[in-house]
């Protein structure tokens, strides 16, 4: 998230930003005061570094972008602050808790492929590799492309599934969930059938639901407490949306201290990141919504000096807390945001900084260029993909194009033969949800000969499921062993085989990594 950048090395940085852009001869009276304004502000930066640690405020930010066409993630990155990593940190420090996390990819220039034309509707229809579904690809697009319609759905965020307080909640600990808003009618209303975010004072929880007679009502999958599922609607529960897909890492991590959410009216109110109005109210929010303990508190915070090198006390964490505060520095920030299970676009933006990068550019393209005139975009455009048709029915199964895949797999296209699409899902016993009509699986090489006998006595998700193809169908299910020869089964149990096959099949077996 941090690495150390020296004052010479930042020096040198802002001078070459302030040199490129003195060669620009202003056109009126408007940018010669543009100019002058622009060359005080360095100038001042500049030399104040002397007399600093070299982290900078969220002013300094603000004055680099006002004065440069420098992208948000640029900025930081002068200073050594890499911002797609908040993501990691906030993984290992607050995954135990079902919270909405940070899909903003900083790195606007991130180089990504995407589909350019999709195989006729009919390829559709059955199971098949993503190969045999896009017939050509857009290549190194600029990931800042996904920030518009027809990728991006507007409201739409992600939330990540806490391991620790997800018993009895339908989605599995640890996935990440692709949530929509939902019409008033649909909240007064929900679907049983569907998954809805429920966000409550102390937390959140990913479940079905109805309601009747202003009461909520939990639906539980599998082990859950079932004296805490009735609550008064609305007013002690906010539907925050619809779970439209989930993705994971399979098989998942079995995690022994796994609990149930025990709502509770005490806490924060019932109000989404991106319906606050400042800073404040945002951490303030997070930190009554998810209390930690002393002892994770005092972990928290040792993690975070040693990493990020931000050693605030609880003096002055409440004081930036609290409204009409000191401007706290970009470490200070970073800290408060991770420390508070916040996204760091919603910081920046209730600090007034713009998340747009129109028209802005790279650290790395201003740097490597010695004019103005040398600057281009040079940004592929990127289209839909066609047949319109096809394109418009994945969206309605995906509702977006998730911009945390690109991120993960930049170069998607060399996956296209490892990426499978059930066309009608598949259901398993022992899983809940079960695998939904249009579910992608990645499927990985057997490194080596499957040990069914360990595998016989995990549950759930954290068994792993293989894959089976012959020809052109593919078969989904839980390995065993009967003597010599191998048995996929539907719901791990003697008696539901959906195909036996002997040793020379493990050439043909694949297993599932990520749905």
């Amino acid at each position: 998230m941090f690495g150390n950048v020296s004052r010479g090395e930042i020096r040198s940085r802002l001078l070459h930003l302030r040199t490129l852009f003195q060669q620009v001869a202003p056109r009126g009276e408007s940018e010669r005061r543009a100019a002058e304004r622009r060359d005080v502000a360095m100038r001042y930066m500049i030399s104040n570094l002397a007399r600093t640690s070299g982290d900078p405020t969220l002013t300094a930010m603000q004055q680099l972008t006002d004065n440069f066409p420098i992208t948000i993630e640029g900025a930081h990155r002068i200073f050594g602050f890499d911002l797609d990593a908040i993501r990691e940190f906030d993984t290992v420090l607050n995954a135990s808790r079902t919270h909405i996390i940070e899909a903003h990819i900083f790195e606007r220039d991130r180089l990504i492929d995407l589909p350019a034309e999709l195989a006729p509707s009919e390829n559709f229809r059955f199971d098949a590799m993503l190969v045999d579904l896009v017939s050509r690809w857009q290549t190194d697009v600029p990931i800042r492309g996904l920030g518009v319609s027809p990728w991006r759905h507007p409201g739409a965020f992600y939330v990540h599934v806490g391991t620790e307080d997800s018993l009895g909640a339908a989605l599995p600990p640890g996935s990440i969930g692709l949530v929509e808003p939902i019409e008033a009618e649909e909240a007064r209303h929900p679907n049983p059938r569907f998954i809805y975010l429920l966000q409550f004072a102390n937390g959140y929880r990913c479940s079905h639901c109805v309601v009747t007679r202003g009461k909520l009502q939990l639906l539980l999958t599998g082990r859950g407490d079932p004296n805490l599922t009735e609550f008064p609607y609305p007013g002690f529960v906010r539907i925050a949306g619809r779970i439209r897909c989930f993705a994971m890492s399979l098989p998942i991590v079995e995690h022994s201290r796994i609990w149930s959410l025990l709502p509770s009216p005490r806490g924060a109110e019932l109000i989404l990141p991106s319906e606050q109005r400042t800073r404040a109210r945002l951490f303030v929010t997070k930190f009554r919504r998810f209390q930690r303990s002393e002892e994770e508190e005092s972990r928290v915070r040792e993690f975070l000096k040693e990493h990020l090198r931000s050693n605030l006390s609880e003096r002055t964490v409440r004081r930036y807390r609290s409204e009409g505060g000191t401007q706290p520095h970009v470490s200070s920030l970073i800290h408060m945001t991770v420390a508070h299970f916040a996204r760091y676009s919603d910081v920046l933006r209730l600090g007034g900084q713009e998340v747009s990068d129109t028209g802005r550019f790279s650290l790395e393209a201003l740097l490597n260029t010695r004019s103005v005139e040398e600057l281009t975009h040079g940004h592929k455009g990127i289209a839909a993909p066609t047949p319109e048709t096809v394109w418009e029915d994945r969206r309605r199964e995906m509702v977006e194009w998730p911009s945390l895949l690109s991120y993960k797999f930049p170069q998607l296209r060399l996956w296209e033969d490892r990426i499978l699409r059930l066309v009608d899902g598949v259901s398993l016993g022992g899983l809940e949800p079960s695998f939904a009509p249009g579910s992608w699986l990645l499927l990985e090489n057997l490194p080596s000969m499957p040990d069914t006998r360990s595998d016989r006595w995990k549950r759930n998700w954290s068994r792993p499921i293989y894959v089976l193809r012959r020809g052109l169908q593919f078969v989904c299910g839980y390995l065993e062993r009967d003597g010599d020869r191998y048995v996929l089964l539907s719901n791990g149990v003697s008696g539901s085989a959906r195909a036996t096959f002997g040793a020379e099949g493990l050439r043909s077996l694949g297993a599932s990594a990520v749905q």
